[in-house]
């Protein structure tokens, strides 16, 4: 019996140390991930979301500059999402909504007939989940910075960030 269980340790080490079966499924499982990741874009946008998001952006930054121009609070508030919006009710008095403070936030930009839209860059948040425009808001005498752009739960584009306030978003 003594000698049988001698005879049978070592085979039973050496069955064990060699066959390395956890290892195998967990550099296979790294391996997929990776190829996975690369097949949805790697965290980058695929060039026909990317071109959505750039049409989507410009709308949103041309609809926002229609609306400084007209000075139309209502239409403005339209185009950002909740955080912009109180960015932009930060621009006024306490109290205010988006529309009431509107006219303050306009007042901080310079004259809103000069501004126009710039390049839109188009990437993805920090977890390469959500898409992210950056357009750049163009204006002669004065660097405005960008308008950031997301789509919201419901597939609508809005600012999220706007050019004259502070961090108003995501």
């Amino acid at each position: 019996m003594r000698r049988t269980l001698l005879c049978a340790l070592p085979l039973f080490l050496a069955l064990t140390a060699c066959s390395g079966a956890d290892e195998a499924p967990a550099e296979e499982t790294v391996e997929e991930a990776a190829v996975q990741e690369e097949a949805r874009g790697g965290g980058e946008p695929g060039e026909e979301e990317a071109a959505e998001a750039t049409r989507a952006a410009r709308t949103v930054a041309e609809g926002l500059v229609a609306a400084l121009v007209v000075s139309d609070g209502e239409l403005a508030c339209t185009f950002a999402d909740e955080s912009a919006q109180a960015a932009i009710t930060g621009q006024g008095e306490e109290g205010q909504d988006c529309v009431e403070a509107f006219p303050a936030y306009a007042a901080g930009l310079p004259d809103a007939e000069t501004i126009e839209v710039g390049d839109v860059t188009v990437s993805t948040d920090l977890d390469g989940d959500t898409l992210v425009a950056h357009v750049e808001m163009v204006h002669a005498e004065e660097e405005l910075g960008s308008l950031e752009v997301r789509e919201d739960e419901d597939g609508e584009w809005r600012a999220t960030r706007l050019p004259g306030t502070t961090l108003g978003g995501a």
